[in-house]
């Protein structure tokens, strides 16, 4: 049995902000921090045998945190960056809405087809996403595999995986240092099962 944590950052100031972050290198906030260390003591009793990560600073330093409870390299790559969302990126939803009207209808009436000039599809995103965590999860039979990544770039892989409609997307939440399992069985790795989704009960815990 092969096992896959799909893992979201912490928070950082523009996803406090609201604003859109997409492939902008930003850092994880203070409560980000916090987040990746009741995280990190979340995945601490699991037996993870291999870490990935995007190499966007507000994942590998994610990452980092969980890696020092753990005796694991980081592998880090573009290939689990975030969507790139082109010329929205560091604006909020009003913002977008009140420059680029005519495109944010477009993608609210079809996300799927939308096409945004110097941004990546959504259907780009899941194949991308779906050809490098398949690879990994070839590469690592039989372990535990954790990947530290972004929320629409683990929606994309989630749904994929599941072959489920890439419209889907709208209907589950990857939050914030949440953690997402799948198992894929020995004989069958196009058949995952998945343990659970967007998982955030270690952030209840009390503040370190």
């Amino acid at each position: 049995m092969t096992r896959l944590y799909l893992v979201r950052h912490g928070e950082t100031e523009w996803n406090k902000n609201g604003k859109v972050q997409g492939r902008t290198d930003t850092e994880l906030s203070p409560e980000g921090v916090i987040q990746a260390k009741l995280l990190a003591r979340r995945l601490a009793r699991e037996d993870i045998d291999v870490i990935y990560s995007s190499s966007l600073r507000r994942a590998l330093k994610t990452a980092e945190i969980i890696a020092e409870y753990k005796q694991c390299e980081i592998i880090k790559s573009d290939k689990y960056h975030e969507i790139c969302f082109g010329p929205w990126e560091g604006m909020t939803i009003n913002e977008i809405k009140d420059k680029y009207g005519e495109h944010y209808r477009a993608y609210r009436e079809d996300p799927v087809n939308f096409k945004l000039p110097g941004a990546e599809t959504l259907i780009d995103l899941t194949e991308r996403t779906y050809d490098a965590v398949m690879d990994i999860v070839s590469r690592h039979k039989g372990s535990n595999i954790l990947l530290v990544s972004h929320g629409t770039a683990i929606k994309a892989v989630i749904i994929r995986i599941l072959g489920l409609d890439i419209i889907d997307f709208k209907k589950f939440m990857i939050d914030n240092a949440s953690v997402s399992i799948l198992e894929f069985p020995e004989n069958d790795s196009e058949k995952p099962v998945v343990i659970c989704l967007n998982d955030t009960g270690h952030l209840e815990e009390e503040n370190l």
